[in-house]
């Protein structure tokens, strides 16, 4: 899904925001375009039978970049999912990784379906509960690295990245706001937690990590990601 907004200039500013994967046209007179991306969040993990709960899912690190295009380009968009969460009970599970949500190449002008021009990797998943601890919480990701141009041409002209926060204890990790270890506390689309996680966040946003599950309950999802294109300020 996606939602564009143009101004009265005839697309010389417009925006449009990305919540599925699809291929995106650029408009007339665009050459450069703006992009914020938040990758899908980690799941948290599955409680135990009795006594133990489940590690929250780590959140999805968040990039910005500038990046050269040319009006009626097809550029691939990738959004991540968010990390299922892991299973409750006897034998509990692990949450899933969040998934990356990604610029990728325009089409044709490069062939590895590994490339990307920006990425934003997804959250950890949050540790199934043991009698030890009460699962580990999501990990931090690393950064996205490959900046890489076409026919020497650059296509990211500028970038910036921050990492996302691991789960704490028990609660998913929250994306930041293109601040290392800032712990975003606003929420872009709201979504109550599931029955199985511990209630503590209100909402969810983009990329957050899924609170771990309760005794004998599943964690849940992460949230998934998103892309933001915006141009022509």
């Amino acid at each position: 899904m996606s939602v564009t907004l143009y101004s009265s200039y005839w697309r010389s500013f417009g925006a449009v925001v990305f919540t599925s994967s699809q291929n995106w046209t650029v408009p007339p007179g665009v050459f450069k375009i703006k992009v914020i991306a938040v990758g899908g969040g980690g799941g948290g993990g599955g409680g135990y039978s009795s006594t133990y709960v489940g590690g929250g899912g780590g959140a999805a690190n968040v990039v910005y970049g500038e990046i050269a295009v040319v009006p009626g380009m097809v550029i691939p968009i990738i959004v991540g999912a968010g990390g299922t969460g892991g299973t409750g009970g006897a034998t509990p599970t692990n949450g899933g990784g969040g998934g990356s949500s990604q610029v990728n190449p325009p089409s044709g002008l490069y062939t590895d379906p590994s490339a990307y021009v920006l990425a934003a990797s997804g959250g950890g998943g949050g540790g199934a509960a043991s009698s030890t601890a009460n699962g580990a919480a999501g990990g931090v990701n690393p950064l996205p690295g490959q900046m890489f141009g076409i026919q020497g041409l650059p296509l990211l002209l500028s970038f910036y990245g921050s990492a996302g926060n691991a789960g704490s204890g028990q609660i998913g990790g929250r994306a930041p706001v293109l601040a290392p270890g800032y712990a975003s506390t606003s929420s872009v689309v709201y979504g109550y937690p599931g029955n199985g996680g511990s209630g503590q966040s209100q909402y969810y946003s983009f990329g957050e990590g899924g609170n771990g599950g309760n005794v004998n309950s599943n964690g849940d999802n992460g949230m998934n990601g998103v892309v933001i294109i915006w141009w022509g300020d």
